[in-house]
Formats: C-alpha cells, structure tokens, sequence
C-alpha cells in the first residue's frame, strides 16, 4: 500500500486520510465487490483484478443506493464517527487497543475497509507511495441486516478488502493464496482470525510483490471489534512489527 500524507488529527484522534495502495486515503475509494462468503480454508490461485467494464470503473459505494433491507457485500457506514480516544502511547479503535510499533509511525482513519467505525490506522512506508498498515476499529454492520457473527464478519471485512482493486494502485493479475480462518483467543477474548497472502502479478514495486492481510474479529468488552493488518511481503521489519502489534492487543474496558 502507499505512503501516508501526514496531517494533524483532531481532538480524540479522529479520522484522517493516508494513501493506501496506490489511491489516496482522502478519496472515496469504490469498494468493488467480490469474493464469496461462507467459511474459506486454504485457497489458492483465485483472481482478485476487479472487473474491466465501464460500470465498474463509474460506480459509486452501494451504501448510498441500498436500502436497509437490500443486504450489500461490502457496506460502509455512511455516519463515521471517531469516539475513541487513543492513550499515550496506544492506538485505541473500538473495544481494542494496541501499541504501534515505532516504524508505524503514520496516522489516519481506514476507510478503504468496508464494516469499520471508530477505527484508526497506522501506517509504515515501504517505498515511493506504498505503505504497510494495521488498524483497529468498531465492527458496524449493516442496519436491517443482521449480524452474522465474528467468523462471518472477518472473512467479509478480508474479501471486501483483497477484492477491492482501488486499493491496490496500479498493481494487477492479483491471486489470494493460503487464506484461512481459524477460532482465536487474544487477551482472553474470543474471536476469528481470517488470513491470507495477495500476490501481485504485475507491479512496480521493488521490494515487495505480494501483500499479507490478517483481519481478526474479536468480541472485545464494547462489542465486536477488528485488527486488521495488511504489510508487504519481505519487508522484515514491517512483518516483525505487525506481528508485535499483535501480541499487544488488549481490550478496552470502559
């Protein structure tokens, strides 16, 4: 993903943009929809480019258009609303916090993710405008919609994210290999941890091709709550501190 623009953020940490694969933070990114729902073990070879056609690259997010009763692949809360306040030293989003590892050192909101509120994200260069990221935030689903658990929500918040090709800039012949989905427990609390690598056909890049997402769903004290992760593949010091933020994650009390 791209390197971060870096901006001041309001009182209580709110919202701000990053660039994030290729695509600035700062811009309403069209969540292509794709992937299909249900429990994934390992998978490999499956195509993530989002569609060629005219109507793809035109449209708009489907939360502007559906009504709550018309179920949406990759919703967005239309009403985001930052109501965490990050403590000295921690990254606050949600009902989890974590420490951010020092080379994580850019901040902003992810809005490219799709099921997200009251998140923020931070944020480590990699080279020219790609980034490694990792975020923790409030799970919102859908109103009218019910919620289909915290194994359900963190396969659709990994495929909503993978399968949206706005993010990933100019990057192309995209395949998700060794996705799983697995029963955790993080700082006693439990929840679903959906992974996979994404691998780039053809890139630009240097000194990756190939991203390692991880979306967790935990049932945190405030309710169901996510880390998410996306670094690049063979960048050692983003793999090692994504892993470190990780082990820090607590849950928020009150």
């Amino acid at each position: 993903m791209s390197t971060p623009t870096p901006s001041p953020q309001g009182p209580g940490g709110g919202p701000n943009p990053l660039l994030v694969g290729g695509v600035s933070f700062a811009a309403v990114f069209v969540l292509i929809v794709g992937g299909a729902l249900g429990y994934v073990g390992l998978t490999g070879g499956e195509s993530t480019d989002p569609p060629t056609s005219s109507a793809s690259a035109s449209s708009t997010p489907e939360s502007t258009s559906a009504s709550p009763t018309e179920e949406e692949r990759c919703w967005s809360p239309m009403d985001y609303q930052r109501t965490s306040t990050n403590p000295s030293g921690r990254l606050r989003g949600g009902g989890l916090e974590i420490v951010p590892p020092t080379v994580f050192d850019g901040r902003g909101s992810s809005n490219y993710a799709s099921f997200l509120n009251d998140d923020t994200t931070a944020s480590a260069v990699v080279e020219g405008n790609w980034a490694s990221m990792i975020t923790v935030g409030l799970v919102e689903w859908q109103p009218g919609v019910e919620y289909p658990g915290n194994e359900a929500a963190s396969q659709r918040i990994f495929t909503c994210l993978y399968s949206n090709g706005a993010a990933w800039g100019d990057t192309s012949g995209r395949t998700m290999h060794d996705q799983l989905t697995e029963a955790v427990t993080v700082a006693g609390m439990p929840g679903y941890r959906t992974t996979g690598e994404l691998r780039f056909g053809q890139d630009d890049l240097e000194l990756t091709d190939a991203s390692r997402i991880t979306v967790v769903v935990l049932e945190s004290p405030q309710g169901p709550s996510v880390f998410l992760s996306e670094v690049a593949v063979g960048v050692t010091e983003h793999e090692d501190a994504a892993r470190e933020a990780y082990d820090s994650i607590t849950g928020v009390s009150g």
